[in-house]
């Protein structure tokens, strides 16, 4: 994270939620949840029809509780690297699919989810936690 040109470490347990919100996420659960997604994407994107890893949102009703669960046991240095693989896997995606696989709609916020998911909860949840 950035802030005023300076990097500031994160704290990956501290909570993004206040102590009313009946599931109380951390930055590494949000982190896990950003990742689980852009791989949802680059699957969609992709046409990857290949077993999900564990780290990949499954496609059910389910899906952010279980990333929760497994982010929750999981170490920040592994979901950090499993995030930059993510980051890196979807501009390699982005790159190599043809322009006509853009042309198809995705879901009604296509193409705003590929990015803006992930845009809307780093600004929910991340940026105001690390504003000076």
């Amino acid at each position: 994270m950035r802030s005023s040109g300076a990097f500031v470490q994160p704290n990956f347990r501290r909570y993004v939620f206040d102590e009313r919100a009946p599931v109380r996420w951390t930055v590494k659960d949000v982190i896990a949840h950003l990742t689980a997604w852009k791989l949802r994407d680059v699957r969609r994107i992709s046409g990857d029809r290949s077993p999900l890893r564990a780290y990949e949102a499954p496609y059910d009703d389910l899906a952010n509780r279980r990333i929760y669960e497994r982010s929750h046991r999981t170490s920040p240095k592994t979901i950090v690297a499993e995030h930059r693989a993510a980051h890196r896997a979807m501009l390699k995606t982005l790159r190599e699919v043809p322009a006509d696989r853009f042309a198809r709609r995705w879901a009604p916020q296509w193409p705003a989810d590929l990015g803006g998911h992930v845009r809307s909860h780093r600004r929910m949840h991340l940026d105001p936690l690390f504003r000076t």
